[in-house]
């Protein structure tokens, strides 16, 4: 019987939460006729609706204790785990996979942050510490991958041209677009209802030092307009970093017209990204940024910043900034505000790139042709 294992040991939230989501969704272009998931208890509690007799869950308890746990479990217990389960392939979504390993495994690269040196500006020494043993763990585990799948080519490159990483075995396959985004006509959240019928500026992020909020809090207080809001969307990394903010707004006399919604449903959030009259994403380090292909999707006009594989998500359906800029900044989202038609020609450049961007279906059956392909491969 050909099992194909899928470990599901770490926490996915954002992109990488919709698609392990969607994998579970499409497991039918997968031509298996058993998927065992290795899981966390919480992801069990998540996902455990689509256990089946084809899909088996096992929940490891020494996984699910802490990140170090999970680690010492992936690298030492799941290379004899999968020999007793006889694994023909194991399936590593979660940025690393055992670094030794007896049996074949695909891994996939969700994030770039960790090899990019000014990513650990703004975090604590521990912090730091923890982003660099992750870097070459993601790293020794790439390298005795079988396959790599890369969320942008920018990101392959990087690991070509900087870590020698063998093209070869590497492919790149964009995280895909969630059909739930889409451009609405009026608002049902009431949590929103008093702004979005308003002027207002989007910012929609996990908010961690690096995603380079001060940037556009800067750019925001030189507005003129002092109707326009500016509505901030993500969950806070630590509460220094909310009250940092907070003061800073306080300090360019902006505070009360800056709202930090925290985080939102997927509803609010497409009604959000559908009424915004300008979506901002600073970031300076993703890999394929799906915050913007959801905004894409619903319509909106995109300033981003104009690094690592922001260009390559948007294409030319974003005006780009130097992320270190404010000025620049602000002269981007002053051309969008003076110039109702460089507006609406960004919203349907905004639509017309998400029709490019492939949904899940079409990213499950590409992930699947080269699982298929490595599998016949090691056969012949």
């Amino acid at each position: 019987m050909a099992v194909l294992a899928i470990d599901l040991t770490y926490r996915p939230y954002g992109g990488a939460y919709t698609q392990i989501l969607n994998i579970f969704k499409h497991l039918d272009e997968y031509q298996f006729e058993k998927f065992i998931i290795y899981s966390s208890k919480e992801n069990y509690d998540e996902f455990k609706n689509f256990a089946s007799k084809k899909v088996v869950f096992k929940v490891s308890k020494f996984a699910s204790f802490s990140k170090l746990a999970r680690f010492l479990w992936v690298q030492l217990i799941l290379p004899f785990i999968l020999l007793f389960d006889d694994i023909l392939l194991l399936f590593c979504p979660g940025n690393f996979s055992p670094i030794i390993s007896f049996t074949k495994k695909i891994q996939w690269i969700g994030t770039v942050g960790p090899f990019e040196k000014d990513f650990y500006n703004g975090f604590s020494l521990i912090q730091k510490l923890n982003l660099l043993i992750n870097k070459y763990i993601m790293l020794l585990s790439a390298y005795t991958s079988n396959h790599v799948i890369f969320e942008s080519t920018y990101t392959k490159d990087l690991f070509k041209s900087k870590y020698s990483f063998n093209e070869k075995k590497a492919s790149v396959i964009y995280l895909g677009k969630d059909s739930f985004f889409y451009p609405i006509g009026h608002s049902i959240e009431s949590k929103i209802q008093d702004f979005v019928k308003r002027k207002y500026i989007l910012s929609v992020s996990h908010l961690y030092p690096y995603k380079n909020i001060e940037t556009i809090l800067d750019s925001f207080s030189k507005i003129n307009d002092k109707e326009i809001l500016l509505v901030i969307a993500g969950a806070f990394h630590t509460r220094s970093y909310h009250r940092k903010l907070i003061n800073l707004s306080k300090d360019l006399s902006i505070g009360e017209r800056v709202i930090f919604l925290g985080q939102v449903s997927k509803i609010e959030l497409r009604e959000l990204y559908s009424f915004c009259n300008i979506l901002i994403f600073s970031s300076p380090f993703e890999n394929f940024a799906y915050t913007l292909v959801e905004a894409m999707s619903c319509g909106a006009p995109i300033i981003a910043s104009n690094t690592t594989a922001m260009p390559e998500t948007c294409e030319s359906a974003a005006q780009y900034f130097n992320p270190y800029s404010s000025e620049e900044l602000y002269q981007k989202i002053d051309d969008f505000l003076t110039n109702d038609t460089l507006r609406e020609e960004y919203k349907k450049k905004s639509l017309k790139r998400s029709l490019e961007i492939n949904d899940y279906k079409e990213v499950n059956i590409k992930t699947s042709k080269i699982i298929n392909k490595l599998i016949s491969n090691s056969q012949n």
